[in-house]
């Protein structure tokens, strides 16, 4: 009993290592934030994060395949003023590797937009920049990047409550802007300038109940983390639930320090429910539901959102992990899928990502953390497109060339189909998500395999 006692208290300082701080552990120190890809003139550097000093540039970047329509020998090298895409994001602290792999997806896509000719015959050039998980340094980055850079379009910030506390500047300045980390429900409203490129919470809610229902649950449940996520999630989570033609038995609330759950998933399972919610998308939280579900035989179905999705809870809840379900954007390579049945944008950017020098865990390959990457990428090539079908950088032609946006699975960088309108900012619509089981394979290893989408 007091092993038992031991393992639960040492969980979640196990996980909150590894998998909020990124799955650090064993991996060499992770690249702060740069500036400009490669092909950035070497009249216009970008200025580096002021947070953090440069890592040195690769000497050679990585090798981008030019498409096979067009010939190296026929592209135009862009030339004349860099047109400038800001990022914020945290580079440092618990959820540095957030903002890592997003600079990472980004400077892939850049790389291939310069090496495509560039937008409208110019180089395009990023600036990264650390906001250290504090509000107020994003403010103030935000602002930097209006007014001095004269960037045009800014990715993040990373947060829900990091981008309503810029809303006002954003919209204001008439600058675009992507949010692809960003699920939150009120970061879009009154934000005319503002799309997303990840599933909303209200999204995520509405497809695991039809996937519940489909899968033949009558009464739902969940436990979920008493914050401001946890909070929409039960804003939402009922109303999707008997819209599904289910019944929805009520919820059990957690903090951030509870270190054992069973009382919470006891209560949820005494008032009849057959399928259980994982509220919370944090990995290290997620685990102690399903450590807790295990603690008391409760065979049930579990599913949730990106908490479910990492990699090391195998090692620290063990079998209890086989068959547990979450609802993601397209995983294909996680999943293991060959490139050949892997949609071209897709496998494109992954190859290009997984090149970089500057990715973080650059020894390891199979990383759940890699689908940060893709909706990054998703930012950039709506932007990019839009771009170059306005013919002009002017905000509001951008703007209403976006809410046209109609790029198909095959061509985005998620592998998904991306569409915006002009009364909805959201590129993910119903029926555009996949949902994913974990299995134990033969070798003890575990992964985790698409079921439907």
């Amino acid at each position: 009993m007091a092993s038992k006692r031991l393992r639960l208290l040492l969980i979640p300082l196990v996980l909150i290592a590894l998998l909020v701080a990124g799955c650090a552990g064993g991996r060499a120190p992770a690249a702060q934030p740069t500036s400009a890809p490669a092909a950035q003139p070497t009249s216009a550097p970008a200025a580096q994060p002021t947070s953090a000093p440069a890592t040195p540039e690769p000497t050679a970047a990585p090798a981008v395949a030019q498409p096979t329509n067009a010939p190296a020998a026929t592209i135009a090298v862009p030339a004349g003023e860099p047109i400038k895409i800001g990022l914020v994001s945290p580079f440092s602290g618990p959820l540095g590797i957030l903002g890592q792999w997003m600079q990472a997806s980004a400077q892939a896509e850049v790389e291939r937009i310069n090496a495509e000719g560039g937008l409208l015959g110019r180089p395009v050039v990023l600036i990264s920049r650390d906001d250290e998980l504090n509000p107020a340094r994003t403010v103030e980055i935000v602002r930097e990047f209006i007014d001095r850079e004269k960037v045009n379009m800014i990715i993040g910030p990373s947060l829900t409550a990091f981008a309503l506390a810029t809303k006002d500047l954003v919209t204001q300045s008439k600058t675009i802007q992507f949010l692809p980390t960003v699920s939150g429900m009120a970061a879009l409203a009154d934000a005319p300038y503002t799309f997303r490129t990840l599933e909303s919470i209200q999204l995520q809610m509405t497809e695991i109940a039809r996937y519940l229902s489909t899968a033949g649950a009558k009464k739902v449940g969940m436990v979920v983390l008493d914050d401001a996520t946890g909070a929409e999630y039960m804003a939402l989570l009922p109303g999707a639930v008997e819209k599904a033609g289910m019944t929805y038995v009520g919820h059990e609330l957690f903090r951030n320090d509870d270190q054992d759950l069973t009382t919470q998933v006891l209560k949820v399972r005494e008032r009849g429910a057959d399928a259980l919610v994982v509220g919370t998308g944090n990995s290290a939280q997620a685990a102690k539901v399903i450590i807790a579900a295990k603690q008391i035989g409760w065979d049930v179905t579990v599913i949730g959102v990106s908490g479910l999705e990492s990699a090391l809870l195998g090692q620290l809840v063990g079998d209890a992990l086989d068959g547990v379900v979450f609802v993601n954007t397209f995983r294909g390579y996680q999943a293991g899928l060959p490139s050949a049945d892997m949609p071209a944008g897709y496998s494109r950017h992954i190859k290009a990502v997984l090149k970089l020098e500057t990715i973080p865990e650059p020894d390891q390959r199979n990383l759940s953390n890699i689908g940060m990457s893709t909706s990054t990428a998703d930012a950039i090539y709506i932007w990019a497109e839009a771009v170059r079908r306005a013919g002009t950088l002017d905000s509001d032609a951008v703007k209403a060339a976006i809410e046209q946006t109609n790029i198909p699975a095959d061509e985005s960088p998620s592998g998904g189909d991306l569409i915006i309108s002009a009364d909805n900012h959201e590129a993910y619509r119903e029926g555009s998500l996949f949902f994913y089981q974990w299995r134990k394979l033969e070798n003890g290893q575990f992964r985790y395999v698409t079921v439907t989408r």
